[in-house]
């Protein structure tokens, strides 16, 4: 079992292993029985073990170079209104964290996600497993060359060439059905735009934008260092 021990120092470690090495002290996972349980380090230290949610265990997802933040992703789910059911597609899977996040919305829907690099697809199923989620099915293929999927109620794209994917996603689309195209560069998000005209395919484009806060009596600012920009995202439906 994962679990997320929380103390002077937050540690998330697969209780399979015999104890865990901290700042604070080693810790004897074989003592935990259960979530909410109080354990204490060799120096001494306290530690509550609990039941990681999701954005616990991104902390331990492996990563590629780029991905797609919560944040992002949240705003996805949130234009699109995805829910329990849904059958998706992600093409340009990366790392998977927008499989990952889509997944665990969707289940008991699926979520699909092609990748052409092997190194990837296999992050995406690595990561899968972590997070326990079963229905994500990996495709290590380059998704340009065509894809099988149909009546789909969302599809993503976070790849090069996403301008080129419109037409298909269209075709593969159920009535209703959402598309999302995520892009560093305002330009891609214009070549996917004038293509979605074409299909009169109605589209919004947005940049979310997130600054967290210093908080303490009398000192309350925002931090001086903040992630501004992460990338466009334009959402259409089939109607």
């Amino acid at each position: 079992m994962m679990v997320f021990l929380v103390g002077k120092r937050r540690v998330l470690v697969n209780t399979s292993a015999k104890s865990v090495n901290t700042d604070f002290g080693r810790i004897d996972l074989a003592k935990i029985k259960k979530y909410g349980q109080a354990v204490k380090s060799s120096t001494g230290d306290s530690f509550v073990a609990l039941k990681p949610s999701f954005v616990d265990l991104l902390k331990k997802a492996k990563r590629g170079p780029q991905v797609v933040t919560p944040k992002d992703a949240a705003q996805i789910v949130a234009l699109t209104g995805a829910e329990s059911g849904w059958n998706c597609l992600d093409a340009g899977g990366g790392s998977g964290f927008l499989s990952l996040f889509i997944a665990n919305i969707v289940k008991p829907g699926t979520v699909t996600a092609y990748e052409r690099t092997k190194e990837s697809a296999e992050k995406i199923k690595s990561n899968a497993k972590l997070f326990g989620l079963g229905n994500i099915v990996v495709k290590n293929k380059d998704v340009l060359r065509g894809f099988s999927e149909k009546k789909l109620d969302l599809i993503t794209l976070d790849m090069i060439g996403a301008e080129k994917m419109i037409k298909p996603c269209h075709r593969a689309l159920k009535e209703g059905g959402w598309l999302a195209v995520y892009s560093p560069h305002i330009e891609q998000q214009l070549r996917c735009i004038k293509e979605l005209d074409k299909l009169k395919m109605e589209c919004a484009t947005v940049e979310n934008t997130r600054r967290f806060w210093k908080s303490k009596a009398g000192f309350t600012h925002p931090f001086h260092t903040q992630l501004a920009h992460t990338g466009f995202i334009t959402v259409a439906r089939k109607i």
